[in-house]
C-alpha cells in the first residue's frame, strides 16, 4: 500500500522583495480596521491615513472632505513592513488586511486565477492555493460589501462629523455583527 504525500505549496512570498507592500496604497474595509486595532491593541488613528476618495458614491464623507481609509505609509511603504536580515515582512501578519492576504489572488467567474498586472517575481501554483484562497476571497468580498453598506448608511445620517465618530460607528458595527455571528 503507498500513501500519497501531499505537499504544500511554497509561498513565493518567501524568496519576494515585498514591492506589493512598497509601491501599493492598501485600503482598508471596517473589519480590517477592526482586527488590526485589536491585534496592535491602538486606537486605529495611529495607524489610519485619509486618502482622496477614489469613488464619489462610496467614499465617506466628513468633515476632512470625501475620503477612504488606507494604512499609514512609513519611507515609502506600508508602515508595518519591516527589514529583518534583509528581508522584509510584515510585522501584523497575523491579523493583516483582506487585500494583503488576497494578493495576488482573484475570482474570475467563479475561478480562482492570479491577477494580470502584479509585482510578484514569480507565477503561483493556483491548484496548491485554491482551498486555502478561495473562502478567503469570498469572506473579503463579504466584508467589502459590509463596508461599503456601513459607509452608505454613515452617508447618509452622519454626513461631516468627525473622523474619530466615524471609526467609533465602524468599530462596534463589526463587533455587533461579530457578535450576531456567534449566535
Amino acid at each position: 500500500m503507498s500513501s500519497v504525500n501531499q505537499k504544500t505549496p511554497k509561498f513565493p512570498c518567501v524568496d519576494c522583495h515585498t514591492d506589493c507592500c512598497k509601491e501599493y496604497t492598501i485600503f482598508v474595509n471596517a473589519h480590517d480596521v477592526y482586527r488590526l486595532s485589536n491585534g496592535l491593541n491602538s486606537k486605529p488613528e495611529t495607524f489610519l491615513e485619509l486618502i482622496g476618495a477614489k469613488d464619489y458614491s462610496l467614499g465617506i464623507k466628513m468633515e476632512e472632505g470625501l475620503v477612504d481609509l488606507a494604512l499609514k505609509q512609513k519611507n515609502g511603504a506600508c508602515e508595518f513592513l519591516e527589514e529583518f536580515d534583509d528581508v522584509f515582512r510584515c510585522t501584523v501578519n497575523d491579523f493583516k488586511p483582506g487585500v494583503c492576504k488576497s494578493y495576488p489572488f482573484e475570482m474570475k467567474n467563479g475561478e480562482l486565477s492570479q491577477m494580470s498586472d502584479i509585482m510578484c517575481p514569480t507565477d503561483w501554483d493556483l491548484t496548491g492555493f485554491k482551498e486555502m484562497m478561495v473562502p478567503h476571497l469570498q469572506k473579503d468580498e463579504s466584508e467589502w460589501k459590509f463596508y461599503d453598506q456601513l459607509v452608505r448608511e454613515w452617508n447618509s445620517k452622519h454626513e461631516g462629523e468627525s473622523l474619530s465618530k466615524f471609526l467609533k460607528f465602524i468599530l462596534e458595527q463589526v463587533k455587533l455583527s461579530n457578535e450576531v455571528e456567534l449566535l
